[in-house]
């Protein structure tokens, strides 16, 4: 059939591009990573006086890994605490074998422009999500070889208008200070990959894909399952004749559903579903749960689709394609129609010298540390992750809450236009890439904002609105610091999702007061909100490794383990899966994993958020074994097996 070029939306125009860098017949992936030249702009001088097109960056320079965050690479304090323009400069050659290059930042922190070859590439505002630009036009075509000089300047200055906000106070010229609403360091750089990719004039786009349905016999077997998917073009030469061939291949490369049209359904027979880990009726965290392969080819002028004949123009692949469904009642968050039980660990993209830069190293380490856990969810918090991490996730059937980078908004943002239209953008951005992944199962759209403003209700009412046409299946929700009673805007989002730290910032040194406090605020939201399950998705404590009092004092470990064992009680009384009938309680996520950086401060020693179950450098305290056997046990609770649940 002949390939159709879609009429899309405003909405869906601002998404494309966002594929995942993938090689194939048809596509060449270079990593530009490795030692960049580097420099401060302390005067913000850099643009004005052109340095994007000198043959070197002006002295003083050094060489600065990417990915990495600058900030802790040298001994030098005034890089570890800079605030404004750095520069990145590298040089490479291209070997003019491909018609088109792409130059992609799979994230940088936070108001990044390139220049590429002394010519201005692309802008982007915002951290953690990729953006790229087409260099074709910049590069030499009529050598078989082009030297290509890549110029990138980054400013981690946060306004009251980013995403997070933050506060600019200049003191005298030497003493700048940037407040931060929120409780860990602002690290900065390209602190994701840089990569070059190749494709035809004529290429795939954009893939979105999502199960539809799932059909189950009497035993909940699944009997077959639709998908629907839609493949956007993008490219020259438009006028060709052009098809597209969707196969979806099982873990064997056997092809189980195939279809012709741009935009239609796959209907796959007896499925193999991705099923999330950690349940009684599902895998364990260190076994993978079952993914296929998307494979779009695009051809031209040929008389057959059959791959012998087909004359290729672009080939694209995507490798963790779950089925699954999700949907809620008034009381549980079921998966494949079975209830789902959040248990785990948010984290923070942190680690030592590295700050926030990718490094598959502490990747596998973060989940080999999650198998070992028994954990089966984590929150991105409070920002998206690297893709990896997605992959990794869906690889291992581990759910993700994923969440944008609105932490610390203030009853000023709520009101601001400026503000509701770039937290739009980057709702667009962030499900647009990671919509295609079946670990991710809900969006959270910000982080304990100030919700009890009434400004709130607007702002939220607005954005909730917005996002639901976007959200491919998934609900929406963000993350409550506000009483139950005061908050605004979470009725119009779809689960109830409460940070609280009674015994802590609250109440401190107070264990025995801990059940009650937590039973009556889950029953406080439970009664003004009977119709939206409820999660913890933060409590926790900080705890110094090594320190120990008897009877338990705040930062001991045992103060650690006595804490989050009070919680588990309460939660246990109203859990949807040990209370089917009566529980509303869906899932509980500690706060946090590993301990992670903030900015120096008299409560934060050495600089340190200090609630990890692990040290920073993945070592565990006492209470990770608390939270291991309690995750293992939560495993063997046995869940309703009936298909539907009313």
């Amino acid at each position: 059939m002949r390939y159709c070029l879609l009429l899309l939306t405003l909405w869906y125009c601002a998404v494309n591009g966002l594929l995942y860098p993938a090689e194939s017949e048809t596509r060449q992936i270079r990593s530009l990573d490795g030692l960049w030249q580097f420099r401060l702009d302390e005067d913000g001088v850099g643009e004005t006086e052109q340095w994007f097109a000198k043959p070197n960056l002006p002295q003083p320079t050094i060489l600065m890994p990417v990915p990495a965050s600058y900030n802790d690479i040298t001994q030098n304090i005034t890089i570890h605490r800079h605030i404004g323009w750095v520069w990145y400069a590298r040089d490479f050659f291209i070997h003019n074998t491909a018609p088109r290059w792409v130059l992609r930042f799979q994230a940088a922190h936070y108001e990044t422009h390139v220049w590429v070859n002394g010519q201005s590439a692309m802008n982007h505002s915002g951290g953690h999500l990729p953006f790229e630009a087409d260099i074709t036009r910049f590069i030499s075509i009529n050598e078989s070889y082009s030297k290509v000089r890549v110029v990138v300047a980054i400013n981690n200055t946060l306004t009251s208008t980013t995403l997070p906000p933050g506060y600019l106070h200049i003191y005298n010229p030497t003493y700048r200070y940037l407040e931060t609403p929120f409780d860990f360091f602002n690290y900065a750089g390209i602190d994701r990959s840089v990569i070059l990719y190749s494709t035809s004039n004529i290429y795939i786009q954009d893939i979105a894909i999502d199960t539809q349905s799932i059909n189950f016999d009497n035993q909940h077997v699944a009997t077959s399952a639709i998908l629907t998917y839609s493949i956007t073009i993008g490219g020259t030469n438009r006028a060709n004749s052009l098809h597209v061939l969707i196969e979806l291949l099982d873990a064997n490369g056997i092809v189980v559903a195939n279809n012709t049209d741009s935009q239609s359904r796959l209907v796959v027979n007896k499925p193999n579903l991705w099923e999330p880990c950690g349940m009684n009726h599902t895998h364990p965290c260190t076994e993978e749960s079952y993914l296929y392969t998307l494979q779009v080819t695009l051809y031209n002028d040929a008389s057959s689709s059959s791959s012998s004949s087909m004359n290729v123009v672009d080939i694209y692949r995507i490798s963790h394609i779950g089925i699954r469904t999700i949907r809620l009642t008034d009381s549980k968050f079921l998966v494949n129609e079975r209830p789902f039980y959040f248990h785990g660990a948010n984290a923070h993209e942190d680690s030592d010298i590295r700050g926030k830069g990718f490094d598959r190293v502490i990747l596998t380490k973060h989940f080999n540390l999650y198998g070992w856990l028994h954990g089966n969810a984590f929150r991105t918090s409070h920002y998206p992750y690297a893709d990896e991490f997605y992959q990794m996730a869906d690889r291992f059937g581990i759910a993700i809450i994923d969440e944008t980078p609105a932490v610390g908004l203030s009853a000023t943002q709520f009101v601001s236009q400026a503000t509701l239209d770039h937290h739009k953008q980057v709702v667009i951005e962030m499900i647009s890439r990671d919509r295609n992944h079946p670990s991710v199962l809900m969006w959270s759209l910000a982080n304990e904002p100030k919700s009890d403003a009434p400004s709130a209700k607007e702002y939220f009412s607005t954005l909730a609105n917005f996002t639901r046409p976007l959200a491919a299946g998934r609900p929406i929700t963000y993350v409550i610091s506000a009483s139950y009673n005061g908050d605004q805007g979470i009725q119009f989002f779809d689960m109830i999702c409460v940070n609280r730290y009674f015994g802590w910032y609250s109440e401190p040194g107070r264990l025995d007061q801990i059940p009650w406090l937590v039973s009556q605020e889950l029953a406080n939201w439970r009664r003004r909100f009977p119709n939206k399950p409820i999660l913890m998705s933060e409590y926790g404590a900080d705890t110094v490794p090594g320190l120990h009092n008897d009877p338990s004092f705040m930062f001991t470990e045992e103060y650690q383990n006595d804490f989050l064992s009070a919680y588990h009680g309460s939660f246990d009384n109203v859990s949807s899966i040990i209370h089917p009938d009566t529980g509303y309680f869906v899932g509980e996520l500690v706060w946090n994993m590993f301990d992670f950086a903030t900015e120096q401060s008299i409560n934060r020693v050495a600089g340190l958020n200090r609630k990890g179950l692990f040290t920073r450098q993945r070592q565990p305290k006492a209470a990770a074994f608390i939270m291991k056997n309690r995750y293992e046990q939560l495993e063997l609770i046995r869940t309703m097996k009936s298909k539907t649940i009313q």
